[in-house]
């Protein structure tokens, strides 16, 4: 047993030996604090955290980890130019008697490792080599070396495909089978239900409670972390909305080895949907547009025009903006103050004879949070120290800023909870209500279903299917997307 009742405004938690047990909450519910606690980068204030039935205080993130604790952030923590091997002793090198690192031993432990855990993956091969799975799976062996008796996992599928998710959960199967107490941090409801046998969910830094897993539905779930119990997954579809002439028209688009043939038309009004597994050329695709990759065949045309980009910045000066699925590396400047963060893209509406207004900047960062309801103490605060969904909505007010008409949103609510995803919802549906044309990637279903006036699938760099979304069988995506055709 490893009982724990760790302070986080009267939070009380406890985690079984071979448990998987589920921490759900909204973003700023409590869930990172509570988990850096357990990790030793905070302390507790009051209360106590109790390993093995003893009392223990956690002071800094060795003490975590001698007493069996680790954790797995969402953000990678692997060095890319680095191997596998390399990776897994990282800080702790195994050395010989001349204290040079022993790589013949390395090797031979790294290997030992992943195969202990049934990880087939090369424990010479580059970090930078592997993809967002296998990389997962590495953090995952490097977590479990120090014979971790508490393993946590932040967020552990937010960048991975079906296949990949599958093969983490059968690993985390038989790590809680061996005896490993796991705490699965996730947004995605749907995982829940077949791996986890508890779950307990935070509100506003306070437990609402513990659940055995079968005696919750999505809908309690989601009005247990909303804390309204009318909460709906469902959205208001078109209504308001006018869908108007064409905003972006591709022909024939492509680029070697990553997508082929790509046509599709882009309205006033519209919210169109791409869907597909990782690696189908999704986000290749909407950085090409963006005029970060060149394309090798075929024609963009915006509002009518042949445009042909070398640099974001045309893209931009023509109207469009990309929401990126790396949100902390490529949409918001962390260390930047959150209004510098809105008006980024927009500085030059705010410069009069070479001069920057500073209050015309604060004011109008101050009423983008408040029409986008972007919970922050202070426009001040650094971008970084925002929740994942304030983040997003952050991006978003960024574009807002400017003129564009057609907005590229790759994964707009990857690892953000049920609330902020419904706010997002209500965001994108309103720019398209104001005429603006929005192309939405998304490996989720149930999202791609409730946003999507119309969905294309992608499959292996190619659209395989067209569909309008009126009571559209989800079946009939998955088919598309899988196997390459629509039934």
């Amino acid at each position: 047993m490893f009982p724990g009742v760790v302070a986080l405004d009267d939070v009380d938690f406890d985690l079984r030996r071979g448990e998987v047990h589920a921490l759900l909450g909204a973003n700023g519910a409590g869930k990172s604090t509570l988990i850096k606690i357990v990790a030793g980068l905070y302390q507790a204030d009051a209360g106590e955290i109790r390993i093995d039935g003893r009392p223990v205080e956690l002071r800094d993130t060795e003490t975590a980890r001698g007493l069996g604790v680790s954790v797995i952030y969402q953000e990678p923590a692997l060095v890319p130019n680095l191997s596998v091997a390399e990776n897994l002793f990282l800080g702790r090198e195994l050395l010989t008697p001349l204290g040079l690192v022993d790589w013949r031993r390395t090797r031979a432990e790294a290997r030992r490792l992943l195969d202990r855990l049934g990880i087939e993956i090369a424990s010479d091969a580059r970090i930078s080599s592997l993809s967002v799975g296998q990389r997962q799976l590495v953090e995952i062996a490097k977590a479990l070396d120090i014979e971790a008796k508490l393993l946590i996992l932040d967020e552990p599928t937010a960048s991975l495909s079906q296949g990949e998710a599958e093969r983490l959960f059968a690993l985390i199967r038989r790590l809680a089978q061996s005896g490993v107490g796991i705490v699965y941090v996730s947004h995605r409801l749907e995982e829940i239900a077949s791996l986890v046998s508890r779950v307990t969910i935070l509100r506003d830094g306070r437990s609402v409670g513990t659940y055995p897993v079968d005696r919750l539905d999505r809908r309690k779930v989601v009005a247990l972390i909303t804390g309204d119990e009318r909460a709906s997954v469902k959205g208001t579809g078109k209504a308001g909305r006018v869908i108007g002439e064409v905003l972006l028209e591709l022909r024939r688009l492509g680029r070697l080895n990553e997508f082929d043939d790509i046509s599709f038309t882009l309205r006033r009004g519209e919210i169109l949907v791409l869907t597909g597994l990782v690696g189908a050329g999704r986000t290749e695709l909407l950085e090409t547009i963006f005029g970060a990759r060149a394309a090798g065949t075929g024609e963009i045309r915006v509002g009518g025009r042949s445009v042909a980009f070398t640099s974001p910045r045309d893209a931009i000066r023509n109207g469009i903006a990309l929401l990126p699925e790396d949100r902390r590396g490529q949409g918001v400047a962390v260390v930047m103050p959150v209004f510098q963060n809105i008006t980024l893209a927009s500085l030059g509406r705010f410069v009069r004879r070479c001069f920057l207004r500073l209050r015309e900047e604060q004011q109008h960062a101050s009423r983008m949070i408040r029409n986008l309801a972007i919970k922050t103490p202070s426009p001040f605060l650094r971008a970084g120290l925002l929740s994942g969904g304030n983040q997003q909505k952050l991006v978003l007010a960024k574009w807002l800023s400017t003129q564009a008409d057609i907005f590229l949103l790759d994964e707009p609510t990857q690892g953000v909870d049920v609330g902020a995803k419904q706010e997002i919802y209500r965001l994108i549906r309103e720019i398209a209500a104001a005429g603006k044309g929005v192309l939405v990637v998304s490996s989720d279903l149930e999202e791609v279903l409730e946003i999507g006036d119309r969905i294309l699938a992608l499959r292996q760099g190619r659209i395989v299917g067209a569909f309008i979304n009126d009571n559209l069988a989800p079946a009939r995506l998955v088919d598309a997307i899988t196997h390459g055709h629509a039934t």
